[in-house]
């Protein structure tokens, strides 16, 4: 076989590869959704799920400046629009936390750079009190290091039914006024901006943002089982 075929051969070998070398440059959010754990979150398997489905090898996290991707915070629906964070509280069943003007002076379980905090120092006077992941704030609130837990209100209605957790199931009311709509955005590439707005309108309508959705919640469900049985080995 002469050079010149071989090369060909080659290269038509290692087109696939090049055309999936290309991972999805992200910038996730301080704040992360419905977190198992430090690193595990929602939007992680979102975006795995996302590059995948752009056909992008991967995904690699960046910073603003360098991101196709962003995923952002603001007050309305739009066609990009991948999970709506709502805030409730989870307390004692046998407490005495009856409404949310009740956490004015009390420490309060959050998440970390969670919205949440800014809204209960402000509107309600309490004390939030920050950890590393969804999962670690409820174990807080079983530890007795706060009142209640303040956290979406799609993962606080679950956690509520579960029975580990029957000494924790008083919630109180999710707050829709102070809601957030989460959406990817993209600055400079309105054929990718309009491939995820596609991708995100077809998972919704085939219920597949749903199931990520409430796989998560049981994700986090499962991982704070797990730190409250170590806890109690201990």
């Amino acid at each position: 076989m002469s050079v010149p075929s071989r090369i060909a051969i080659w290269l038509v070998l290692l087109m696939p590869v090049a055309a999936m070398a290309e991972s999805l440059r992200v910038q996730l959010p301080e704040r992360r959704v419905l977190s198992s754990s430090e690193t595990e979150s929602f939007e992680s398997a979102l975006i795995e799920q996302l590059a995948e489905a752009l056909g992008r090898s991967g995904f690699s996290v960046v910073s603003a400046d360098d991101a196709e991707v962003r995923l952002v915070a603001g007050d309305r629906v739009g066609p990009a629009t991948y999970y709506h964070a709502v805030p409730a509280a989870l307390s004692a069943t046998e407490g005495e936390l009856l409404a949310w003007s009740d956490l004015q002076g009390q420490t309060v379980c959050v998440n970390r750079a969670s919205p949440y905090g800014a809204l209960l120092s402000e509107r309600f006077a309490a004390a939030p009190r920050e950890y590393p992941s969804a999962a670690h704030a409820l174990i807080g609130l079983k530890l007795g290091e706060c009142a209640a837990v303040v956290e979406d209100d799609v993962l606080l209605t679950e956690i509520a039914t579960l029975p580990e957790w029957r000494r924790y199931k008083h919630l109180l009311r999710s707050l829709f006024d102070a809601g957030w709509q989460l959406s990817l955005t993209v600055a400079d590439d309105a054929n990718l901006q309009q491939q995820i707005n596609a991708l995100l309108a077809q998972w919704s309508a085939e219920g597949r943002l749903a199931g990520l959705t409430q796989q998560w919640v049981d994700e986090v469900a499962f991982q704070a089982y797990v730190l409250a049985d170590t806890l109690d080995c201990h």
